[in-house]
């Protein structure tokens, strides 16, 4: 297990101060410094802020917003910074119109919008920013900054769905990358009860101990909580794909991998521990060896992933898709994923990587620590 981020979260007021800001930083570089005194590998610090629509006028304005700020976060040691979310309303058109542009101005600037409760119009926006987005460059890979999220409430540390409450003091939350911990309980011949029960009792115990070590080291931060998705990494041994294939016997995808799916997301539900965000598996389709492999091979599809999103899973995320995807196409995948949301009750969110000059089959190659190697799938 790693911790995928600590994600500190700002209010207004330190948002536009300086002084406040810098103080964030050190306070985040304090908790670091400790969490990894106890053995356990921090991989980055993230800064993510209350709604763009609470602190920037317009807009128009997003883009100069977003590039003052990542110089200010990283001057202050923060890696990645998220905008908050575009909530939904009358504007958020205009403001996914805008996203591009602050894409394309900044380099580690990741935004979300909630389409929860959205209109069609929006829906139809948010696919033409996607599209939009993918031809920031060749490969597409700014899409990795944004994704679109679905009764995401504030506080999760995974980026690109997290922000601040309006109105919320200055706090941090935890996001683990811990797919190994599913591959070391899916023991050969377990059943999926003894599985289940194993890995609640895994997370359980390392994640309470992580917990009291954030309420020890907090100074004057409040703690959201942990957020263990369960996150892979691209190798066999980090990977949920491989969990799940252990316990199926078989390819992800095959008969056995829904029931497999909404076994980790129990196990994880029932594990005691301070939660936040989305507290399921993440199907990462370029950061999960296995999904991967399994992409490029053809032995599940979309609608395997929707049906693992009914299950358990966190929602469709990084999956590489056609350049010349349909926007009307998109937006009904996106209103897919809404209804899905809607349905089970817990927050979801959808990130894809159209690939402009990939058609579906075509491989996808990118100099990412974090992608592996796969195939462009059809939606």
């Amino acid at each position: 297990m790693q911790i995928r981020a600590i994600t500190l979260f700002a209010s207004l007021e330190t948002l536009a101060d300086a002084t406040l800001l810098a103080d964030l930083g050190q306070q985040g570089a304090h908790l670091r410094r400790h969490i990894e005194q106890s053995g356990l590998v921090v991989q980055s610090l993230r800064l993510a802020t209350p709604p763009a629509q609470a602190w920037v006028s317009d807009p128009a304005a997003l883009a100069a917003a977003a590039t003052d700020l990542e110089a200010r976060a990283t001057a202050a040691g923060f890696k990645h910074v998220s905008l908050g979310t575009l909530r939904p309303g009358p504007d958020i058109g205009d403001w996914l119109a805008a996203v591009p542009t602050t894409l394309a101005a900044t380099q580690w600037v990741f935004c979300s919008a909630q389409m929860q409760g959205a209109d069609a119009a929006a829906y139809n926006t948010c696919a033409a920013t996607i599209l939009a987005n993918s031809r920031l460059g060749n490969d597409g890979f700014a899409n990795l900054r944004f994704a679109a999220a679905f009764g995401m409430p504030p506080g999760g540390p995974f980026f690109p769905a997290a922000y601040q409450a309006e109105g919320a003091p200055d706090g941090f939350a935890i996001a683990i990358e811990g797919a190994d911990l599913a591959v070391n309980a899916a023991l050969p011949g377990l059943t999926i009860d003894l599985f289940e029960q194993g890995l609640r009792g895994q997370i359980t115990d390392q994640l309470q101990a992580l917990a009291a070590l954030a309420e020890a080291e907090r100074g004057g931060l409040s703690f959201y909580g942990i957020d263990c998705a369960l996150a892979p990494y691209p190798s066999r041994e980090r990977s949920l794909g491989t969990a799940i294939e252990r316990l199926t016997g078989g390819p992800f995808g095959v008969p056995g991998t829904v029931t497999a799916v909404a076994a980790l997301r129990r196990a994880v539900a029932d594990a005691s521990f301070p939660k936040a965000g989305f507290n399921a598996p993440m199907l990462i389709v370029l950061e999960d060896a296995a999904l991967a492999a399994g992409s490029a091979t053809g032995n599940y599809d979309w609608a395997h992933l929707l049906a693992c999103t009914a299950a358990g899973s966190c929602g469709p995320d990084v999956v590489p898709l056609p350049g010349d995807t349909p926007p009307e196409r998109l937006a009904a995948a996106l209103r897919d994923v809404a209804t899905l949301a809607q349905s089970v009750g817990r927050p979801l969110e959808m990130r894809v990587l159209p690939l402009p000059g990939r058609d579906a089959g075509d491989a996808t190659q990118f100099s990412f620590d974090y992608f592996a190697s796969s195939r462009v799938m059809s939606l």
